[in-house]
């Protein structure tokens, strides 16, 4: 959900003002609509032509590199004018785009804290097919990346300059004939101002009725034409701020809204399977330390709906004494969760947060100046430096017994902390659990969120310097040229702050009493037996063990000295450098032939594109001594790739009755990839029909293909860890195939065997050299109407169907798992890919027998998958001037989705994982808004609709799509309900030069749905 529309509360927008002087600065897109209609309908992009105020003057659409002689577009183009990003609180490009009902906030700002190394990028996400399925343009152009941890292929819009852009054209369907690979979903082109004359100064800033999420913004631009209008050069400076801001400042946000399995899920007797609960508290995990007993018949807490024993949860609190987890008890067993109770919900003291904290800076500049007609020297340069705090993916570290695989995370009886009274309770429920009285000196498994060490955090400094240099011109007439030299680089320094030092931990947590001195101190500090090294026994160890300070882990409390000795401040550093140099000529044939239409337009040019990408972790993380991820250095060979295309446009007929227009379009593009990919091709072909001059219809229909990226192709194995059921489980052996309990059998499950995760599995993880080239073919159908009796409006309805194949997927480590013993036999391919413990006695990091090895799994990818997207947009606009003193400006854009498919089983390659009505993915969206000018005073109003959506998968209710009927029991509310949120604005014009403007952001204060935060997968929309 997007931070100021959800999770701000009303936002009151503090009185901004746009100063212009001593000469104009450049009409916006609304004014010029309302001083000239034809004109507001102007789509240059600025990189390749211009858009005269001549009606009927040749323009180039987003889409093509062919000048037309009017104002249409074969494929569906959806604009946001740059005006727009003011008409709300928000100061973060993307999350104004991602408002689009065509985009899915997959990287919004609210959301971006969910992945390492993630936090405060805006990446764009059309129709959810991935960021890195969406290309991104600035003026036609491509942009240097920003995510070197994520795909290293898409820009961060945060980086782009708000005061220069002049619109921001969404194109949907491939286009990858006109623009090259990663057009698969569709492109977004970020168009700049091109004359900008004047000074405008902006200044805006927020804060929401809860007292934070501040939101600050200001910008200087200044621009003048010279040489009799034949130069114009304008520079943009602008800094922007959003404060970050925590659950625990909200009511709703202290308490967790969750959907916890209440019945046997297998039953259908009509009691809900799932049950909506609010306070939800973990029965697993507190911050100050838990332990947990039984969970049998002979030791247990209560009976769970599905037969199961509950275990019996103990917390430390602050002062060390052991006590109940209390609440009421739910869930299915031997774990459950809480209603309420003395338990965590991991929601205050500053834990979860909702949004990071984000700064930018960006400075632009924007030149040309014409020499000659044919000769055209243009200049683009920009340096932007962003600069987050994100804590959302991060937290504390914690330990569950088994996260560190050494007997250390598991305290002794013996340990001096540990107080008396919690000391004979533990002695106590182990005798009654195991029969017999732990030795004096026995371990026992503590479970502890280590807040008390501080929540882990990432600070990231981006850098992004960008340079585009070029020449073009007209000659023969009126046909076009341009070269163009085109080079950028993003820099990146993440500081991980309170990362724990594994080994530290384990040498501090195993504390004992020196016998000498009778004094509290690690055990490895008098001990020889007790130096075992986490990863190695050399000097660093050795320094490890001389500066060894003792913690105390039952309670939460940890002093400075402590932390000192366990937390380090680790950086990585990642780097992205990217060229393309680009040459084209288009024009048309008018000087020596015509088509009974006018004459042939076309377009031929060549591209060549480099690419290099490099990251690298903290020695500390690399060698695997801390709490983060072990990520090795990413080092891989350039990306190369030589193109040439070619376009043409074919004007079969005009001026004809049914037939104002008929033409004919299409483009091709062949491209030489350094690599496995090699030689690939990209073509479309599209018609415009306008039977008279109110209508037009159109279809197009692309073959678009995407090259695997770096990431992709050259990541190096590294740590990495998934969530999994164990499908031998005896709670999950019958709801495989029919294979499944015999090929665990035969695998050597042990009786009675019910391993349950209670956190995930590390597995190993990483690229394919010799993955192929994505492909996917795009339709879209649909025309506009523009009534010549009612001057203003205008009706467009497109119809898209969008099918990626060869898709490059990881096989997830679920089904890497669940297809070992799915298929036929234990000889398959699957089974090789992860190891069990098969000792018959306790595995390397603490697995009981035939558990799987950590660190055993290897999950990476293949062209295996495809998706499917279906849907039809719709976009009802109207501007009209009624008198001098009153217009009114109005739009609804609007999408429906038919079908939104993942096919991600490769054993099953027509089964769907179906996206549609999942989180994230509505059926239906909408966004409408309407201005309303009267003389000096603009009252601006827009309303957003984001329909229901299932709470948890769309299989829950129906498990196969179209075959198994519906689950009539699965939950007592199946969905998220359908939302609407209303933004207000008033603008008033002091004089020319000052306009000053305040609104108000989701002024009924609508909550999220249903506990809902926006900062999951998907639910940042």
């Amino acid at each position: 959900m997007i931070r100021t529309t959800l999770l701000s509360g009303s936002t009151l927008l503090a009185l901004s003002a746009a100063i212009a002087f001593p000469a104009a600065a450049q009409q916006t897109a609304d004014e010029a609509a309302q001083t000239n209609p034809a004109e507001a309908n102007c789509l240059d992009d600025n990189a390749n032509g211009t858009c005269d105020d001549e009606e009927g003057e040749a323009i180039v659409v987003t889409g093509s590199r062919i000048s037309r002689p009017n104002l249409t577009s074969t494929v569906p183009i959806t604009s946001v004018a740059g005006e727009d990003f003011f008409k709300t609180g928000q100061v973060a490009i993307g999350d104004r785009i991602n408002e689009l009902p065509a985009l899915r906030s997959t990287f919004g700002q609210s959301n971006s804290t969910r992945f390492l190394g993630t936090a405060g990028l805006n990446l764009l996400d059309l129709r959810g097919l991935g960021t890195q399925r969406t290309l991104v343009l600035v003026n036609g152009r491509r942009h240097v990346a920003s995510d070197i941890l994520n795909n290293a292929t898409s820009p961060d819009v945060n980086t782009f300059p708000t005061d220069l852009i002049e619109r921001v054209d969404v194109v949907t369907g491939g286009n990858s004939a006109i623009y090259g690979s990663d057009a698969i979903a569709g492109v977004v082109n970020f168009v700049l101002k091109r004359n900008f004359e004047g000074i405008q100064l902006r200044g805006q800033g927020g804060v929401s009725d809860y007292g934070d999420a501040g939101a600050y913004f200001a910008s200087l631009t200044a621009g003048t034409n010279f040489a009799d209008g034949r130069g114009n050069i304008a520079v943009n400076a602008e800094f922007a701020r959003q404060n970050q801001y925590f659950a625990d400042g909200r009511p709703l946000g202290r308490q967790d809204g969750f959907v916890v399995v209440d019945t046997d899920p297998s039953g259908s007797d009509g009691t809900p399977d799932r049950t909506f609960f609010r306070d939800i508290r973990s029965a697993t995990l507190t911050n100050t330390g838990l332990v947990r007993f039984g969970g049998t018949a002979g030791l247990n807490c209560g009976t769970a709906a599905n037969g199961s024993f509950f275990n019996c949860p103990f917390t430390f609190q602050r002062d060390g004494t052991l006590v109940p987890v209390t609440g009421e008890r739910i869930g299915i067993g031997p774990n459950g969760n809480f209603v309420g109770g003395n338990g965590e919900n991991f929601r205050n003291e500053r834990q979860f947060q909702l949004s990071p904290q984000l700064e930018r800076y960006n400075v632009n500049l924007i030149g040309r100046f014409e020499i000659s007609e044919g000769i055209e020297p243009f200049v683009e340069a920009k340096y932007a430096r962003t600069e987050s705090f994100g804590s959302g993916s991060s937290g504390p570290a914690f330990i569950t017994g088994t996260t560190l695989g050494d007997a250390r995370e598991q305290p002794r009886l013996d340990n001096p902390y540990l107080s008396a009274q919690a000391r004979t309770l533990i002695t106590q429920q182990l005798t009654l659990q195991n029969g017999v009285a732990p030795a004096p000196n026995a371990r026992f498994s503590l479970r502890e969120n280590l807040l008390g060490l501080g929540v882990r955090s990432e600070e990231a400094t981006r850098e992004t310097w960008r340079v585009v240099a070029g020449i073009r011109g007209t000659f023969n007439d009126d046909w076009r040229y341009e070269l163009s030299g085109n080079y950028g680089e993003f820099t990146e320094r993440t500081r991980v702050l309170g990362n724990l030092n594994v080994q530290r931990f384990l040498l501090a947590a195993d504390a004992a009493v020196n016998p000498a001195n009778g004094q509290i101190q690690c055990r490895s500090s008098f001990d020889p037996a007790a130096r075992v090294g986490y990863i190695d026994e050399g000097d660093i160890f050795a320094a490890d063990v001389a500066a060894c300070t003792p913690i105390n882990l039952f309670g939460g409390q940890f002093t400075q000295a402590q932390r000192d000795y366990l937390l380090a401040d680790t950086v990585s550093r990642g780097r992205i450098k990217q060229f393309v140099g680009s040459a084209f000529v288009s024009g048309d044939t008018s000087d020596w032939f015509e088509l009974p239409g006018g004459p042939i337009g076309f377009a031929i040019g060549a591209e060549y594109r480099r690419e290099r990408n490099f990251y690298q972790q903290d020695p500390l993380v690399e060698a695997g001594y801390t709490f983060y991820n072990v990520i090795p250095t990413f080092d891989p060979p350039a990306f190369e790739v030589k193109e040439a295309f070619a376009e043409v446009r074919l004007p079969i007929l005009s001026g004809l009755p049914f037939a104002e227009e008929l033409t004919l379009s299409g483009a091709g593009r062949i491209a030489d990839y350094k690599g496995a990919t090699g030689t690939v091709y990209a073509y479309n072909g599209g018609i415009d029909w306008a039977p008279f001059r109110a209508l037009r219809l159109r279809a197009n229909y692309s073959r678009a293909v995407r090259a695997p990226n770096l990431v992709e192709l050259f990541s190096p194995p590294g740590q990495n860890f998934a969530t999994i059921a164990d499908p031998c489980s005896a709670r999950n052996i019958g709801t495989g195939s029919a294979n499944r309990a015999a090929n665990c059998a035969a695998a050597g499950v042990p009786a009675g065997y019910d391993f349950v995760y209670s956190q995930s599995l590390e597995i190993v993880s990483g690229g394919n050299p010799d993955l192929r080239e994505e492909t996917s073919n795009s339709f879209t159908v649909g025309g506009v109407f523009q009534p010549d009796f009612i001057p203003g409006l205008s009706l467009s309805v497109d119809y898209f169907d969008i099918e990626v194949k060869n898709v490059i997927a990881a096989v997830g480590a679920q089904t890497i798992v669940d297809q070992c013993y799915d298929a036929p036999t234990l000889d398959n391919q699957y089974c090789a890919l992860f190891q069990r413990n098969t000792s018959g006695a306790a595995g390397p990091r603490g697995e009981i027998p035939f558990q799987i090895l950590e660190g055993s799994l290897l999950q990476s990818s293949l062209n295996f998958a495809s998706l499917r997207a279906r849907g039809i947009d719709a976009e009802l606009s109207y501007r009209h001037r009624f008198s001098e003193a009153f217009s009114v400006d109005t739009r609804l854009t609007y999408s429906h989705l038919f079908q939104r498919d993942d096919f991600l089983n490769p054993d099953a390659p027509e089964e769907a994982d179906r996206q549609l009505l999942e989180l994230g993915t509505p059926q239906d969206e909408f966004t409408w808004q309407i201005d309303g000018k009267w003389g000096d005073v603009t009252l601006g109003y827009r309303l957003r609709y984001v329909g229901k959506q299932v709470l948890n998968t769309y299989e829950d209710i129906f498990p196969v799509q179209g075959r198994d009927p519906e689950n009539a029991d699965y939950a007592d509310r199946r969905f998220y309900p359908a939302v609407f949120y209303h933004n207000v604005r008033v603008g008033f014009d002091a004089g020319r030069d000052f306009n000053f403007y305040a609104g108000v952001d989701n002024v009924t204060n609508r909550q999220p749905p249903l506990g809902l935060t926006g900062i999951g997968g998907g639910s940042g929309i």
